[in-house]
């Protein structure tokens, strides 16, 4: 007994130390202001258009907003308006239009404004909002001159002249039909213009409109509308029926500002008590809940592509979290910090277990006080470890050592279930179920209870193969899709039960971890599970894929997954929510920057899910609920904002071409992420520069000193080291070669050269093909000199040998006439060839050598050193050492007293030797004296290298040039 409890206490401290405390940042509204050169400057107006980039309207120009207090200036091409911007909007060509409070109207058609300038002329009051119409018209009103609309390039007025009820306008929306509804002073105007005819029809409270004074008008789909009022909040208005309802009954808020409808709600921002909601699941006459209260006139309220609510007072953005994360105001806030489960019930109720009590709140949270219901069986040491509603609706309380209780979530009535057997009877680690099954899980193994149709009796059937294959710690089990069962265990690692067989994977099976916490299922089927060490791994029926810090997950540190509306794996980490998108493994994060305090990722129960798949969290500021969103920007968007040359603005026009002397260039970029500007991180190059991307946290890269060439300038941007998955903006320009080294320059002095050239080929093509003819019939003629001149020679020597042969030894003579005669058969093959191979010539030589060994016998000698490979390779002149042997022979004595030695070897050098000892005649014979010059003749004709000759007084030795063909 004593181990058992040892190693409980030893876990249940692994339990409660697993994670590490975030920073809390307390409030949901991150403010930004803007200043210059530590003034304060006023923000009138914002916008956003179809890219997702916001504009803010100042009261000294127009700026870009990328989430920080970086608000980036818009500056004019030519002469500047110096009146505060008070209407933004982009049309359907991209331009953006600016109207002034003094009537003067900017286009921004690249990187810079330019005044438009009708023939017409602009008003002399308040631009105060712009429409497009089907034509392409632009459309824009004013504050006290009506409406105005270009048309063929000419610049119209409607006013009150012409019909309009009044000529204050504050807002314009086209509808379905074509028609402008336009926002006055005295109610709604329907301007149509059929040819050239105005129509103009007006609605007022005699037609059903709650308050003649219309600030705002926001579209609601299907051809209908909301209406902002100045004192009565705001209506839907119905175009097709020119009807009105949806009034906001006992407004008592002051004058709307500002509406926005988004996918759940509409959204009111005040003149000046803040910001309201009205979900659309709500009756309209239940009116709208404050959500944010603010002490400046609200000027902006947008809607960004992330989801973020970004509103403008003063000189400062304000940026709240929308729709996707929200902070339940719930009571009794101290008990937040000891909350270890938490359960959003079929009825949206919040259930918070701590120490010893469970605490229950009506629907959505609330400022009043909880109704806290206490388990007295319970001692300060045993805490609420997990709590799930069953099918019945009776909620499941699991505790650390004291087994289960079951609650009755209307009276609030509580028994343990004592019949709970063991080994699932003490301490529970979570409970989760599926239709009639409820799922156990203990220090101790896994049990499941089948719930009856009717009466409180429940039948229990534990995994007892679990302790076997598995693991006793049973953290949580799963059943998935298939109906299989998946079990979460501490040590032993992911196992399944399909079709009553067990399966384990961990670390022996090739798993990277044996500590699995929890496990959810994506729409594929695919199971994904999170570890105690090694990040999250989705299992796709055959092998495991694992993410990690590498591939974007913001901490190893994970306490729970869950599966969200949108089939998004919703990760519960130290740093807050990362959702990954299982289609693209693309990243986003929810953290301390949207206003979460601490994530209380120390208890398994301190994450749940409701019916619709919002994902519930306890923080110490607040139970924080995550929605998913449809249609949301996850990635940070990709901009080049700026070209800079010389450090002068250029723009990131199409298709830029550059002087060769303009070669130094600076590229100003951002990746737009307004939920975490901070985090985005970027890659970029200089593709026929640069060969790989470079990294930085910087949004600008210079180039000097670029070389003539064309370029494209890539970035992207990302939230993490992973850019599988990035935005990605490029610029393509080019730099000019100088017109020395360009192409036409290039081939006119190209053309000139081939002109002398030719001129000059032409001017010695005679002399030159002369000169050839005679210098070839030259060499000709001397080369066949030379092969002839072998014959005679050595003729005249075999000769004289064989008279004297005759005399001496008849018999030897007739031999020696055969050999001769082989010889010269030999002579009469080779004569007509240039070269033969050293193989060929030693047989030639070996041939010579017999004939004159039969005159002088041993008293001459022939050594041949030489390998095959040599004798084969190397080629030489025919009957060269033939010539070389002879002129030995000729020039030295040959007797049993002075011995004649004839050496052959080729040396390292490259140099075929032939070398013989010296023993001078002491009378010459006579000779014609051309055999050695023939040979550095021929030598002369067939290699560049010179034949080598050199008498060093005791040898004789001649030095050839290696041959090789």
């Amino acid at each position: 007994m004593f181990r058992i409890k040892k190693k409980y206490r030893l876990l249940l401290l692994l339990l409660c130390c697993r994670a590490t405390m975030l920073t809390a940042q307390s409030g949901a509204v991150k403010s930004i202001a803007l200043t210059e050169n530590g003034t304060p400057v006023k923000i009138t107006t914002i916008y956003k258009n179809r890219q997702g980039v916001i504009f803010a309207g100042t009261e000294n120009g127009l700026r870009i907003f990328d989430g920080t207090s970086n608000f980036k200036k818009i500056f004019f091409a030519d002469s500047a308006i110096t009146a505060a911007v008070s209407a933004i909007f982009e049309d359907a060509s991209g331009r953006l239009w600016v109207g002034y409070q003094n009537g003067h109207i900017a286009i921004k058609k690249t990187y810079k404004l330019t005044i438009y300038s009708p023939e017409e002329g602009t008003p002399a009051v308040a631009i105060t909002c712009f429409a497009q119409d089907r034509q392409g018209n632009i459309w824009f009103g004013t504050n006290g001159e009506g409406i105005y609309y270009t048309s063929n390039a000419h610049l119209y007025n409607i006013n009150d002249e012409e019909g309009l009820s009044d000529n204050n306008i504050h807002a314009l929306s086209l509808t379905a039909a074509g028609e402008m509804l336009a926002a006055t002073d005295q109610g709604i105007n329907i301007c149509g213009i059929p040819g050239s005819k105005k129509n103009i029809t007006t609605l007022t409270t005699t037609n059903g409109l709650p308050d003649n004074l219309v600030t705002c008008i926001e579209p609601a789909g299907n051809n209908r509308y909301w209406i902002g009022l100045q004192d009565n909040g705001y209506c839907l208005y119905d175009h097709a029926s020119k009807t009105f309802s949806g009034h906001s009954a006992n407004w008592q808020h002051g004058p709307v500002n500002t509406l926005l409808s988004t996918r759940n709600a509409l959204w009111i921002a005040t003149e000046n008590a803040g910001v309201y909601s009205q979900p659309f699941t709500t009756a309209q006459d239940a009116g709208a809940t404050a959500v944010n209260s603010f002490s400046l006139p609200l000027t902006g309220f947008i809607q960004d592509n992330e989801d973020n609510f970004w509103l403008s007072a003063g000189n400062s953005m304000m940026r709240t979290n929308g729709e996707k994360l929200k902070i339940l105001p719930l009571a009794e806030k101290e008990q937040f910090a000891n909350t270890h489960a938490i359960l959003a019930d079929r009825d949206n109720t919040i259930w918070m277990g701590g120490n010893r009590a469970v605490y229950k709140y009506p629907a959505g949270g609330s400022a009043t006080k909880a109704q806290k219901i206490i388990l007295p069986s319970l001692g300060s040491n045993n805490a609420i470890t997990s709590l799930y509603q069953d099918s019945q609706g009776t909620i499941w309380a699991g505790t650390m050592g004291k087994g289960v209780f079951l609650i009755n979530p209307v009276t609030g009535a509580y028994r343990s279930l004592s019949e709970l057997p063991p080994p699932a009877s003490r301490s529970i680690l979570s409970i989760s179920g599926s239709g009639s099954n409820v799922y156990i899980c203990s220090l101790e193994g896994a049990v499941v209870a089948s719930i009856p149709a009717s009466g409180n009796k429940y039948n229990f059937n534990s995994f007892s193969e679990i302790g076997t294959i598995g693991s006793s710690y049973v953290y949580a089990i799963f059943k998935d899709s298939r109906s299989r069962l998946w079990f979460a265990s501490f040590g032993k690692g992911l196992t399944v039960l399909d079709n009553g067989h067990y399966k384990t994977f961990n670390k022996t099976t090739g798993l990277a971890s044996d500590i699995i916490y929890s496990i959810t299922e994506d729409k594929k089927g695919h199971i994904w599970f999170s570890t105690g060490d090694a990040g999250i791994f989705k299992y796709d029926g055959t092998g495991f894929t694992g993410y990690s810090t590498t591939r974007g997950l913001s901490s190893m540190e994970i306490s729970d997954i869950k599966t969200d509306a949108l089939g998004n794996i919703v990760i519960v980490n130290k740093k807050g929510l990362d959702i990954l998108d299982p289609e693209t493994n693309t990243v986003s994060y929810i953290n301390s920057n949207m206003g979460i305090a601490r994530v209380n990722t120390n208890d398994i129960g301190a994450v749940t899910q409701n019916s619709t798949g919002a994902v519930f969290f306890s923080t110490d500021s607040g139970i924080a609920v995550y929605n998913a969103v449809k249609n949301i920007s996850r990635q940070p968007l990709t901009l080049i904002e700026n070209v800079r040359l010389f450090l002068e603005d250029q723009g990131p026009r199409p298709d830029s071409i550059f002087r060769h002397y303009q070669d130094n260039i600076t590229f100003e970029f951002t990746g737009l992420y307004y939920s975490d500007p901070e985090q985005v991180q970027y890659q970029y190059k200089l593709e026929n520069f640069n060969t790989d991307w470079i990294n930085t946290k910087n949004r600008n890269a210079p180039f000097p000193k670029l070389p003539p060439g064309k370029y494209t300038f890539r970035v992207r941007s990302s939230l993490s080291e992973d850019f599988s998955h990035a935005t990605e903006a490029t610029w393509s320009f080019t730099i000019e070669k100088p017109f020395w080294k360009t192409w036409w320059f290039l081939s006119l002095c190209a053309a000139v050269a081939a002109g002398l050239l030719y001129w000059y080929i032409k001017a010695r093509e005679a002399a030159v093909k002369n000169v050839e003819r005679l210098r070839q019939e030259k060499y000709q003629f001397q080369f066949e000199v030379l092969r002839n001149q072998v014959n005679p020679h050595f003729l005249f020597n075999s000769f004289n040998t064989l008279i004297s042969t005759i005399e001496e030894d008849p018999k030897m003579a007739v031999g020696y006439v055969e050999q001769l005669s082989d010889f010269f058969r030999n002579i009469v093959n080779y004569r007509d060839k240039d070269v033969i191979t050293l193989k060929e010539e030693t047989g030639l030589l070996q041939t010579y050598y017999y004939l004159q060994q039969k005159r002088y016998g041993t008293n001459l000698q022939l050594n041949i050193n030489l390998s095959e490979k040599e004798s084969t390779e190397t080629f030489i002149p025919p009957l060269t050492l033939q010539l070389l042997m002879e002129n030995a022979i000729k020039h030295n004595a040959v007797s049993r007293e002075t011995l004649l030695t004839v050496e052959i070897f080729i040396t390292g050098d490259g140099h075929l030797v032939v070398q013989n000892n010296l023993n001078p005649r002491k009378t010459r014979e006579a000779g014609a004296g051309m055999g050695l010059q023939n040979i550095v003749n021929r030598y002369n004709l067939l290699s560049h290298k010179k034949v080598l000759i050199n008498n060093t007084g005791k040898q004789f030795i001649v030095s050839l040039p290696i041959l090789k063909k």
